[in-house]
C-alpha cells in the first residue's frame, strides 16, 4: 500500500513538473517578445519617425550654440563659486573622444572663459541669449513631436522664454552644485579606520556608479520638465535609464573603435578631431531622442500596436467620433460635471491622443466648443447645444482640411457620381437637420 502511495506521488511529480516548467517557458518567451516589441518599435522611430534628421538637426544647432550657452552659464556658476564643476563634466561628456577629448575640453573651455560676457553690450547679449534659446527650442520642438504635441497646444511664447531664460541661468548652478556635492560627499568622509572600514565596500560599489547615476539623474530630469506634456515619474525614469546606460555603453564603443582608429587621421588630418566630435554628438542626440520614445511608448503602449506609429481614422469614423465627443462633452457639462481633458477623451475612446486632438481642432475652429487653460487643457462646449443642429456637425467634420486643396481638385465630375452624391446628402440633411446635439445629450427623440 505503501509503494502504491510513493508511486502515486511520483506520478504527481513528475506530471507537475513539466507544466510549471512550460508555464515558465511560455512566461519568459511572452517577456522576450514583449521587449522585442518594444525595442523593435522604438528603433523603427529613427528611420519612420525621422529621429535620425532631427538628431543631425540638434548637432548643428548644439555647435552652434555650444559656446554662447557655456559661456552664459558658466558667469552664472563664477557669480556663485561653482565654475570648477564645469571643466570635469564637460570631461566626462567628452570621454568617448579618447586621448582627443583634452584638446577638445581645452579648446572649449578657454574659448568659455576668454568670453567676457559684460563686454559684448546689449546686442551681442541678446544674439548669445538668442542662440542659447534656439538651442533649447530645437530640443522642446523635438521632443513634443515624438510626444505628438502640436504646436497650438504649446506653451505661449511669453511662457516659453520664461522657461528657457530659468533653464539657462538657474539650471546650470543646480546640475552643477548637485554634481559639486555628491563629488565632495565622497572625498570628504572621515578618514578614520574605523569609517573608512564601515563605508570602504559601500564607496567600492558607488564611487565608480556615481557618473551613470549621474547622468541617469540628468536624463530623467530632462524627459520630465521639457515636453509640452504630462509625463509620468515612472515613464521618464524608464527613458533616462535606457539613455543613460546606452550613451555609457556607446561612449566606450566609440573610444574603443573610432576615436583610437588610425583612419580618421589618415582620411581627415587636422579636421579628425572635429569629425569625431561631430559623430560624437550624432550619436548622443540619438540616444537622448531614443529615450524621450522609450518614455513615450511606455506611458502610451497602444501607440506599439499601430503600424506606422500614427494613427489614421477613416471618414466614417471621423464623423462619428466628432459627433460622440460633443455629446460626451455636453453631458459633462450638463450635469455639472469636471470638463473632459485630451487624455480622458483618448481613454475613454480608446484612440491615441493624436487622432483625439485632430477632432477637437475641427469642433473648436467651428466653434462648437473652446478649451480651457488650467493644469491640463480642458474643453467645454462654446455655445449653446440647442442651437448646433446634428447636421452642423456631420458638415464641419466632412468638410475638415478641404481648405487645404484647392476648389478645382477632383477635376470635372461625373453626373452619375454627382447625383448619387447629391441624394446622400438630402438624406442626410433630412435626418440631421431636425435633430440638435442637445437633443442627443438628453436623449430627446424626434
Amino acid at each position: 500500500m505503501e509503494l502504491t502511495i510513493d508511486q502515486t506521488k511520483g506520478e504527481n511529480k513528475l506530471n507537475t513538473f513539466p507544466v510549471t516548467s512550460r508555464q515558465t517557458v511560455e512566461t519568459i518567451r511572452g517577456w522576450a517578445t514583449r521587449l522585442f516589441r518594444f525595442a523593435y518599435a522604438v528603433f523603427r522611430q529613427i528611420k519612420e519617425g525621422g529621429l535620425d534628421y532631427r538628431a543631425m538637426s540638434l548637432v548643428y544647432t548644439s555647435l552652434l550654440a555650444l559656446i554662447p550657452l557655456l559661456a552664459v552659464s558658466f558667469s552664472v556658476l563664477k557669480a556663485f563659486g561653482a565654475d570648477a564643476y564645469l571643466e570635469p563634466i564637460i570631461m566626462e561628456v567628452l570621454d568617448p573622444l579618447g586621448e582627443k577629448k583634452e584638446s577638445v575640453a581645452t579648446f572649449i573651455l578657454n574659448a568659455v572663459r576668454g568670453l567676457d560676457v559684460g563686454l559684448l553690450g546689449s546686442v551681442g547679449l541678446l544674439s548669445l541669449l538668442y542662440t542659447s534659446i534656439s538651442l533649447l527650442e530645437k530640443i522642446e520642438e523635438s521632443f513634443n513631436f515624438i510626444w505628438r504635441k502640436r504646436a497650438k497646444l504649446s506653451r505661449g511664447l511669453v511662457r516659453r522664454l520664461s522657461d528657457y531664460l530659468s533653464f539657462i541661468l538657474v539650471g546650470p548652478l543646480l546640475v552643477f552644485s548637485a554634481f559639486g556635492g555628491m563629488n565632495e560627499l565622497f572625498h570628504r568622509i572621515p578618514d578614520s579606520q574605523e569609517v573608512q572600514g564601515m563605508m570602504s565596500p559601500l564607496l567600492a560599489v558607488l564611487q565608480p556608479m556615481l557618473p551613470s547615476l549621474f547622468i541617469i539623474a540628468a536624463f530623467t530630469f530632462i524627459y520630465k520638465l521639457i515636453p509640452d506634456a504630462r509625463v509620468n515619474t515612472r515613464s521618464a525614469l524608464v527613458g533616462g535609464v535606457m539613455a543613460g546606460l546606452s550613451w555609457k555603453l556607446a561612449g566606450w564603443v566609440f573610444a574603443t573603435f573610432m576615436a583610437s582608429s588610425a583612419q580618421y587621421n589618415a582620411v581627415y588630418s587636422t579636421f579628425a578631431i572635429l569629425i569625431l566630435l561631430m559623430v560624437w554628438v550624432y550619436l548622443s542626440w540619438l540616444i537622448v531622442l531614443l529615450g524621450v520614445q522609450v518614455s513615450f511608448f511606455h506611458q502610451h503602449p497602444r501607440y506599439l500596436s499601430l503600424r506606422h506609429g500614427e494613427a489614421r481614422l477613416s471618414s466614417k469614423l471621423f464623423d462619428r467620433l466628432g459627433l460622440l465627443i460633443m455629446v460626451l462633452i455636453g453631458r459633462r457639462f450638463f450635469h455639472g460635471d469636471p470638463p473632459w481633458s485630451i487624455g480622458e477623451l483618448a481613454t475613454r475612446l480608446e484612440l491615441p491622443e493624436l487622432c483625439v486632438d485632430d477632432l477637437l481642432q475641427v469642433l473648436t475652429d467651428e466653434g462648437f466648443i473652446m478649451a480651457i487653460d488650467g493644469k491640463s487643457e480642458t474643453f467645454a462646449p462654446a455655445r449653446d447645444f440647442s442651437t448646433i443642429a446634428v447636421l452642423d456637425v456631420l458638415d464641419a467634420m466632412r468638410s475638415a482640411h478641404e481648405d487645404d486643396f484647392p476648389v478645382s481638385a477632383g477635376g470635372l465630375g461625373e453626373p452619375v457620381v454627382d447625383d448619387l452624391f447629391r441624394q446622400f446628402d438630402g438624406a442626410i440633411r433630412e435626418i440631421g437637420g431636425v435633430a440638435t446635439v442637445r437633443d442627443l445629450v438628453l436623449d430627446i427623440k424626434k
